[in-house]
């Protein structure tokens, strides 16, 4: 599986999961593999997440590889099967986190070739998603409740990059006490700080300091 620090969303849902993956570092700029090879090998379109499975077939898209790392998990409060009735409050928050806050936001603030006329208007969609989840956190430590799964994997993700996309949620304090909450796991602050030493080691300048 080809992984960028930047991309690696569906790494904490498997390190909080407990899913063991064979991981591929990417160098998100030439899109070659640590591994040899390129990730158009792997997918078609260049684009991660890219999960090949056991029998050889392969799943993209953060959401549906999301899904499936959290389907494997033998950690059943960081797993939410079908019958479960917070199952679709999953679907529901890992898809808001993929259109709300990475396909709306971090899209056109990381696209180079964006102006900063149209980053800077793009912000301004911010605070509305943020209201949206200061208000869902206001009684619950994380986006279903009292657990961890595959959704806040995805939302941690998006505060790790945040900063470096010039997003202020600091005003919200139902967010930042979630946000604080989310980084300080075990498993995400080790996954942030092997990262962190990968992406230097690599050149790329993706994690901030």
């Amino acid at each position: 599986m080809p992984r960028s620090p930047a991309h690696w969303r569906r790494d904490l849902a498997a390190g909080e999961g407990d899913v063991p993956l064979d991981i591929s570092y990417l160098n998100l700029r030439t899109k070659e593999l640590e591994a040899g090879g390129s990730l158009f090998d792997v997918n078609p379109l260049g684009q991660v997440a890219a999960l090949q499975l056991g029998d050889g077939s392969l799943l993209t898209e953060t959401s549906t590889v999301l899904l499936w790392i959290q389907s494997q998990s033998g950690n059943a409060d960081f797993r939410v099967d079908p019958d479960d009735p917070d199952y679709f409050q999953l679907l529901r928050w890992i898809a808001f986190c993929a259109t709300e806050l990475h396909k709306g936001l971090f899209r056109v603030l990381f696209y180079q070739e964006a102006t900063d006329e149209v980053k800077d208007r793009v912000r301004r969609l911010a605070p509305l998603r943020f209201k949206t989840l200061e208000q869902h956190l206001a009684d619950r430590n994380y986006l279903l409740g009292e657990r961890f799964t595959a959704a806040d994997a995805y939302l941690t993700w998006f505060f790790v990059l945040s900063g470096k996309a010039q997003l202020d949620h600091g005003i919200y304090p139902n967010l930042e006490s979630y946000r604080r909450r989310a980084l300080s796991r075990p498993a995400i602050r080790d996954l942030i700080d092997q990262d962190r030493k990968k992406d230097r080691e690599m050149g790329q300048g993706i994690l901030p300091a």
